[in-house]
């Protein structure tokens, strides 16, 4: 359009100067033509027709009404013609404008609805993580509480069926071998003198000693610490928490052995040993809690949506209960969302989006991916705890050799008798 107008112009102007070039051969013409009729003989000294005063004004009488009067009007006309012209190009530079301003504003109309347009994906993102850190929460309580299941039976408390000594300990245990883990083909059944009438139940069978298939390969446990109502699950996890760590006890000492030093330093000796037992106990007890079922109560109801992400991985529907729980999990959830999702051909056909919908799904996976990092670190911090007890046991012999040869030394430098 400017360059519509620029042309338009460009034209007038050349359109003007040619009729004022025009004009000014009129004139030209007009008076040779004149001059052609007057007597030459008014230039020299002899008297002419301009010496007489009203021929004089008639002339100039004649110039000012024919002549000077018509460029006048021509000009008066040229200005009015021009002005008209300048309208119509300011008309058009006002509708230049106007429809620029009006296809910018289209133009950021457009982009404001394909950017601000969320996609199905990343609804799903933002759905399916709603209950994610209420579930954590969960998670972190349950291990508090079966650390505390754990650590009483260790600590001999009362009302247990530690609380008696080793021996009531083992009684208790070998009691529930007896009436629910017991398995007639173990040991090539030598061990059916021992079962009551034969082996438990076949779906708790060996669950006492079987990691795997207790805790590792599910994805949700029928497990919840903070209620009142114990499961068969929170039952089998307890008994194999026993044989896992602590399988014997450390029996009960005698309140007249506390007053001897001998005795404190034993005492010693044994929360040493119960501290470094709740440091390998915890790790257990961490995976446990992550896999704990959520609250049944969730207002958000994500297993609904998270499950119909499993079944279109071609899980059938009646398994999704054996493989995600009743409540998912935090473990399940991460699963889900760290993993699970991405199998599914359809995450990578959605990536087909807009841009900024594409950008948005990219900062989605980045908050996952540093919640799956604090797992991650959380992990390594546990394991490191680990490997630095393990270190501190293989040095301990050492410790106490040093010790000892310390003492005798400054024994002898000071005449003192050895430590």
């Amino acid at each position: 359009m400017s360059q519509y107008i620029r042309n338009i112009i460009h034209k007038g102007s050349k359109a003007v100067l040619l009729g004022f070039f025009l004009l000014t051969l009129a004139g030209g013409f007009v008076t040779t033509s004149y001059a052609s009729h007057e007597d030459t003989t008014y230039l020299a000294d002899a008297d002419g027709a301009l010496d007489n005063d009203a021929h004089e004004q008639g002339i100039y009488h004649a110039l000012r009404e024919n002549w000077i009067s018509s460029w006048m009007m021509m000009t008066e006309q040229f200005v009015a013609t021009m002005m008209q012209q300048m309208f119509i190009l300011g008309t058009f530079l006002d509708a230049d404008q106007q429809l620029g301003v009006q296809r910018i504003l289209q133009d950021m109309t457009a982009q404001a609805h394909k950017d601000f347009h969320p996609s199905f994906q990343m609804c799903q993102f933002a759905t399916n993580v709603k209950s994610l850190a209420a579930v954590d929460r969960h998670a972190v309580e349950n291990t508090k509480i079966l650390d505390e299941v754990l650590a009483s039976r260790e600590h001999l408390q009362a009302n247990l069926g530690a609380s008696g000594g080793v021996a009531l300990d083992f009684t208790h245990r070998i009691r529930m071998f007896k009436d629910v883990y017991c398995d007639l083909n173990e040991n090539n059944r030598s061990v059916l003198w021992m079962c009551n009438s034969g082996s438990g139940p076949i779906e708790r069978r060996t669950k006492d000693i079987d990691f795997p298939r207790v805790v590792d390969s599910k994805f949700t446990l029928d497990v919840n610490f903070l209620d009142t109502f114990e499961t068969d699950e929170e039952k089998d996890i307890i008994a194999l928490g026993h044989n896992l760590f602590a399988g014997t006890t450390i029996d009960f000492m005698p309140e007249q052995l506390m007053n001897e030093t001998a005795g404190q330093s034993l005492f010693l000796d044994v929360r040493s040993i119960h501290a470094i037992r709740s440091v390998a106990r915890y790790s257990f007890e961490k995976i446990i809690g992550m896999k704990a079922e959520g609250d049944e109560n969730d207002p958000y109801i994500v297993r609904d949506f998270m499950k119909y992400i499993i079944m279109e991985l071609g899980v059938p529907e009646a398994e999704l209960g054996d493989l995600m729980g009743a409540n998912p999990s935090y473990f399940a959830q991460m699963e889900v969302l760290t993993r699970k999702i991405y199998q599914s051909p359809e995450f990578f056909t959605n990536l087909y989006d807009k841009p900024a919908n594409v950008r948005r799904i990219g900062v989605s996976l980045q908050a996952l991916e540093l919640m799956q990092d604090r797992d991650r670190f959380e992990s390594a911090l546990r394991r490191e705890m680990l490997t630095s007890l393990i270190l501190e046991l293989k040095l301990r012999k050492y410790q106490e050799v040093m010790n000892s040869a310390i003492f005798s030394a400054a024994g002898q430098k000071f005449d003192r008798p050895d430590l």
